[in-house]
């Protein structure tokens, strides 16, 4: 049978900071990050979860050759540089990052966890400028 979608459970948001992510070029580990896209085989995006403990950062900075971030803090404090300039970042804050830009984030608390998303799309790629318009209604409905 096929299906017309994937799932996954990632479990708890409080246990990201258990997991770890080896970047292939350099093997650096990158803790506290799960990649989404090689979990449910994402095609039009890059989508990683984060959870960093008091004083964790990227231990690089970086750009990116086409692929826009949008980062979404969902708790916690920190700051963001890009290009050389530090924002302050608390929840609710939303940054997008051009892909020519270089940044960073840092968990500058000395007690809680800084968790946030990041959404990696190719720059320029939306088919419109509404993405409502994308979505077509269809006639069955669910029931809950």
């Amino acid at each position: 049978m096929v299906t017309n979608y994937e799932f996954a459970n990632i479990g708890k948001l409080a246990d990201l900071t258990k997991m770890q992510y080896i970047l292939p070029d350099s093997k650096k580990v990158l803790d506290g990050k799960i990649f989404l896209n090689e979990l449910i085989n994402l095609s039009g995006s890059e989508i990683s979860l984060n959870s960093f403990v008091p004083g964790q950062f990227l231990p690089f900075n970086h750009k990116h050759k086409k692929n826009e971030e949008l980062f979404i803090i969902l708790s916690g404090i920190g700051e963001f540089e890009i290009d050389g300039n530090k924002i302050s970042i608390k929840e609710g804050s939303v940054i997008k990052v051009n892909p020519d830009a270089a940044r960073n984030i840092c968990n500058t608390s000395k007690d809680i966890n800084l968790q946030f998303i990041v959404i990696q799309t190719v720059k320029d790629s939306m088919n419109s400028t509404k993405p409502t318009q994308d979505g077509i209604g269809v006639s069955e409905r669910i029931e809950w």
